[in-house]
């Protein structure tokens, strides 16, 4: 399932991953990433490592089919092969100096987030698309086993644009923000911080209140 609806399915299962996921049987991984910039092309898959950015930060919030938070974590990625740009570092607020001091060995990184994962069956995220190949690209650079592929996949931005009717784009409605989404379900604004785990704990929020009003 990807970007659709999360109560359309009784039973689905993912031969590679050897699981069996049932509507009585959901764990939810939400996820957010910080990167060294944008993606060339948003339509390259993430095997094209050229293509997408580097992870700077990331960010996942593990939670049971009723909200409860099983587990968050929150890292600094220390820079491999690569300089945090300048403009990158104005919109999430992490230097080059401060990744290199402060931020974990991707490997360790990812293998932690590998175990978070295996204890999922749902993948979450606004703007799922880009996390989830820049995620994966680091995967691939690490020669590690990329298990996202695995999980059923709903997108906060791309499954709310008729929810949320904000003019413009392309389309009829453009993809809401993450502020425009939360602002549309509870009449309040928040700060936007450009903070992954910040970021991931307004996504959670929104993506429960969504299945609460029985909007997906």
């Amino acid at each position: 399932m990807h970007c659709g609806a999360v109560n359309d399915y009784e039973s689905i299962y993912c031969s590679s991953c050897n699981k069996l996921f049932s509507d009585s049987d959901r764990y939810y991984l939400f996820i957010d990433t910080e990167t060294s910039g944008l993606p060339r092309s948003r339509y390259a898959p993430y095997t094209d490592t050229t293509n997408w950015p580097r992870l700077v930060q990331i960010a996942w919030i593990l939670c049971d089919h009723s909200g409860n938070v099983l587990l968050s974590e929150e890292h600094i990625i220390k820079p491999e092969g690569f300089v945090i740009p300048f403009d990158a570092q104005n919109i999430h607020g992490i230097s080059n100096e401060k990744a290199v001091s402060m931020g974990r060995d991707l490997g360790y990184v990812l293998n932690r987030f590998s175990e978070a994962i295996n204890r999922s069956t749902h993948l979450v995220a606004h703007n799922l698309d880009f996390d989830f190949n820049v995620i994966g690209a680091e995967f691939v650079r690490k020669d590690i086993q990329n298990r996202l592929t695995c999980l059923n996949r709903f997108c906060t931005m791309q499954g709310t644009t008729e929810y949320c009717q904000i003019p413009g784009g392309p389309y009829e409605f453009k993809w809401p923000s993450l502020f425009e989404l939360y602002y549309t379900l509870f009449s309040i604004p928040f700060e936007e911080k450009h903070d992954a785990l910040y970021d991931v704990k307004i996504c959670k929020e929104c993506f429960f209140e969504l299945m609460k009003r029985g909007i997906i």
